[in-house]
């Protein structure tokens, strides 16, 4: 093959959903590989790649301390299988954000338990799900103090720096940090009954996304939140792991949806809730 037909083929890349292997919280679970075509957005204009080195770094430790509180683990099950993933308080009442693929498996006859920060455990119930935007909203009834997150903008910028929370492979209370490395991505991921889930307008970062990430937190240097990490790339055949490509649901549709989850859930043909 010339090396001009080769330089005109599109780079594919695995694309996996972080349904996470549950190394630490309950049985194993392998995360779900695909292949998929990530697609343009905007970059750095100087057509090299940003990194962490260009940019300054939040002041982790104390975004950490401010965020861990608000965000929890999730353990889904079912009749086919278990897996874990990540969530945040967003509303007062026991309203934990998440993921669509973290939980659906637990959504015809299983259960959801969520682990807080302080190793405290709760069962949970599925308030909604939207399958197409891969979003979800489940709820706990506790009589424990909750710290809901704050609430960023996705009027976030390239180079800007970011800190994901989350429970990768299961470790609750994993912090990583990068950048905003490219905004207006458009990655489409596998959804249910053989069909997709679209990641629009999607916040890219170089801020480590691995299996058990989704659904948690993506957030500024105030600790607020500016997206839900969703999906990660991974070179082919390499085995796997974060190579500094991490997709986030931006917060503004983020909450959108939530909202609507929460309000008008009675509406199955909209959402697809629980009571």
């Amino acid at each position: 093959m010339s090396e001009s037909r080769h330089a005109r083929r599109p780079r594919r890349w695995l694309l996996w959903v972080a349904l996470g292997t549950a190394l630490v919280v309950g049985g194993v679970a392998g995360g779900l590989i695909v292949g998929a075509t990530q697609s343009s957005g905007s970059s750095v204009s100087s057509g090299t790649s940003a990194s962490s080195s260009t940019a300054s770094a939040c002041p982790v430790t104390p975004v950490a301390n401010q965020v861990i509180p608000s965000v929890v683990t999730i353990a889904a099950s079912g009749p086919s299988g278990s897996g874990t993933g990540s969530g945040e308080f967003i509303r007062s009442g026991g309203y934990i954000l998440t993921n669509n693929h973290v939980i659906s498996i637990a959504a015809n006859g299983g259960s959801v338990k969520v682990l807080f920060a302080d190793g405290h455990t709760e069962p949970a119930t599925i308030t909604g799900r939207d399958p197409q935007t891969d979003l979800a909203v489940l709820k706990v009834q506790t009589s424990r103090e909750l710290k809901v997150i704050s609430l960023g903008s996705s009027s976030v910028k390239v180079g800007q720096p970011v800190v994901a929370v989350g429970a990768p492979l299961g470790l609750s209370g994993t912090v990583t940090s990068g950048i905003v490395s490219a905004l207006d991505r458009t990655v489409e991921v596998p959804g249910e009954n053989d069909r997709s889930a679209l990641l629009v307008s999607a916040v890219q970062t170089d801020a480590s996304i691995n299996p058990g990430n989704s659904g948690g937190a993506l957030v500024n240097c105030e600790g607020q939140l500016v997206g839900v990490p969703t999906a990660g790339a991974t070179v082919p055949n390499s085995g796997g792991g974060s190579i500094g490509l991490g997709f986030a649901i931006p917060v503004d549709l983020a909450n959108r949806i939530a909202d609507e989850i929460i309000a008008v859930c009675r509406r199955p043909a909209t959402f697809s809730c629980k009571s």
